[in-house]
C-alpha cells in the first residue's frame, strides 16, 4: 500500500475541520482535527495527550485567553457607555466631505472587535448618505470594506492578537510590518467605491442646488461635535497611548532586569496590553460610574471565541509535535511545488471557508510558520505579512463572513452583488502585498 502524502492528510483533515465547524465550535473542530492528524502521522496516544495537556496549561495560552476576554469586555463597555455613538454623531455632523464621512464612520466603529459588528455602522452609513444616486449595494460595500481596513494592524482584533501569539512577532513590530495595508485598502476603497459615486453625486447636485439644512446648521454645533468626537475616540486613544508608553518602558528599562527569557517574553507580550485596556476601562468608568457599563460584558459569544483560540492553539501544538510542516516541506521540494504557493493559497482558502480572521490565522498560520522556518528563500516576518494579506482577502470574499451577511441584509442587497464590486480591489491589494513582502524580505534578510 502506497503511503499517503502528508499534504494530502493535511488537506483531508482541513476539509473535515471546515465541515465539522458548521455544527461545532471551530475551536473544538480544530482540536479534534489536530488529534486526528497527529494520529495519522503515527504519534502515540500518550504523546498526543502530553501535547494537548502541555498546551492547555501553557501560561502563554492562559494569558492570551484572559486578554481576549478583556478586549471583548472593553468593546462591550464602550458601546454601553455611548462612546461610539458620540463618535458617530460627531462624524456625521462635522466632516464636510460626504464621501470621506462615509468612509470614516465604519472605519472608526470598526475598531470595536465585535463579531458581526458591521451591523452597528450600517444604519449610520445609511443615514449619512444624502445622495440617492448611491445604490444600496454600493453603500453595503462601503460599510463592509471600510470597517475591515484595520484588520491587519489593529492590536485589539482577535486575528492580530492570535498572529502575535503564534508567530512571536512583537505587537508594535507586526503593526509596522503591516502598516502598508490600511493605507492601500483605504485608497482602493475610496477610489473604487466613492470616487465613482462622487461623480454621480456631483451630477445630482447640479440638478438640485437647494441648500442642505443639515450643513447650514453645522457651524453652531461645531464645538459640541468636537467634544463628542473626543469623548468617542478617547477610550481607544488611551488604550493605545498607555500601551505604547508601557511597551517602550518595558523594552528600554524594565524588561532587561528579568533574567528568564521566557518569562520576560511572556510579560512583555501581555502586560503592556493589559495596562492599556485597564487605563481605557478606568476612563469609561469615569464617564458613567453608576451605569454598570461592564454588566454582562462577558457573553457566551466571548467564551465561544476563547474556545476557538484554545482549540487553535492545541491544533498548532499537535502540528509541531507530529512534524507536519517538515514533512510537507520535503514533499513540496521533491515534487517541485513552490513553497510560495502554499504560503499564499492555504491562508486564502482558510479565510474563504471560515469567514473569520482568527479562523484563517488559526488554521493556516501554524503550517505557514513551520514552512517558513525551514525555507531560506523567504524570511519569517515577510512570510507572515504575505500570508496575513492572503488570508484577509479570502475572509473578505467569504459568504460565511457574518459582517457581509448582516450588511447585505440591512441594505437589502445580495452577497454576489457585493462580492462583484470588491473582487478586483482585493486582487490588487494582494498584488501590492506580494510586492511589499518581497521588499521586506530583501530589506530584512539584506
Amino acid at each position: 500500500m502506497l503511503p499517503i502524502p502528508v499534504l494530502a492528510k493535511v488537506l483531508l483533515v482541513f476539509l473535515l475541520v471546515v465541515i465539522a465547524a458548521r455544527r461545532l465550535n471551530l475551536g473544538l473542530a480544530a482540536a479534534a482535527g489536530g488529534i486526528l492528524l497527529a494520529f495519522l502521522q503515527g504519534l502515540s496516544l500518550p504523546a498526543i495527550a502530553r501535547s494537548v495537556t502541555g498546551e492547555l496549561i501553557n501560561p502563554d495560552l492562559i494569558m492570551l485567553s484572559v486578554l481576549m476576554i478583556g478586549i471583548m469586555a472593553f468593546s462591550s463597555a464602550m458601546k454601553q457607555a455611548g462612546a461610539m455613538n458620540d463618535l458617530a454623531s460627531a462624524l456625521h455632523g462635522s466632516i464636510r466631505n460626504p464621501r470621506l464621512a462615509l468612509a470614516l464612520a465604519p472605519l472608526f466603529i470598526g475598531t470595536l472587535p465585535m463579531p458581526g459588528g458591521a451591523i452597528i455602522s450600517a444604519p449610520l452609513v445609511d443615514t449619512m448618505n444624502e445622495n440617492p444616486a448611491r445604490g444600496k449595494d454600493l453603500l453595503a460595500v462601503v460599510n463592509y470594506w471600510f470597517r475591515h481596513i484595520l484588520e491587519l494592524v489593529w492590536p485589539l482584533f482577535p486575528a492580530f492578537v492570535l498572529t502575535v501569539s503564534l508567530s512571536g512577532i512583537p505587537t508594535l513590530r507586526l503593526i509596522l510590518l503591516n502598516i502598508y495595508a490600511p493605507f492601500v485598502l483605504f485608497l482602493l476603497g475610496y477610489g473604487f467605491f466613492l470616487v465613482r459615486a462622487g461623480r454621480a453625486e456631483a451630477s445630482a447636485a447640479s440638478q438640485n442646488a437647494e441648500p442642505d439644512p443639515a450643513s447650514s446648521a453645522m457651524l453652531p454645533r461645531a464645538e459640541k461635535e468636537d467634544r463628542s468626537f473626543l469623548q468617542g475616540v478617547a477610550p481607544l486613544a488611551i488604550v493605545l497611548g498607555v500601551y505604547v508608553v508601557f511597551d517602550l518602558l518595558w523594552e528600554l528599562a524594565i524588561g532587561s532586569r528579568i533574567g528568564d527569557e521566557r518569562l520576560r517574553s511572556l510579560i512583555g507580550r501581555y502586560a503592556t496590553v493589559y495596562a492599556g485596556l485597564g487605563a481605557g476601562s478606568l476612563y469609561l468608568l469615569s464617564l458613567k460610574p453608576r451605569a454598570g457599563i461592564f454588566h454582562n460584558s462577558v457573553t457566551m459569544g466571548t467564551m465561544r471565541m476563547v474556545l476557538v483560540i484554545i482549540g487553535v492553539r492545541v491544533f498548532s501544538a499537535l502540528l509541531t509535535a507530529s512534524n507536519v510542516a517538515g514533512s510537507i516541506s520535503v514533499e513540496l521540494s521533491n515534487a517541485g511545488i513552490p513553497m510560495l504557493a502554499v504560503i499564499t493559497l492555504l491562508p486564502f482558502i482558510s479565510g474563504l471557508v471560515t469567514g473569520v480572521g482568527f479562523g484563517y490565522v488559526g488554521l493556516s498560520m501554524p503550517i505557514v510558520l513551520a514552512l517558513l522556518d525551514g525555507n531560506a528563500g523567504m524570511g519569517r516576518e515577510a512570510g507572515v505579512v504575505l500570508a496575513g494579506a492572503c488570508g484577509f482577502a479570502g475572509m473578505m470574499l467569504s459568504p460565511l463572513h457574518v459582517c457581509m451577511v448582516v450588511t447585505a441584509e440591512h441594505f437589502r442587497t445580495s452577497l454576489t452583488a457585493m462580492m462583484r464590486r470588491f473582487a478586483l480591489p482585493l486582487g490588487l491589494f494582494v498584488l501590492v502585498a506580494m510586492s511589499w513582502s518581497t521588499v521586506l524580505n530583501l530589506l530584512i534578510q539584506g
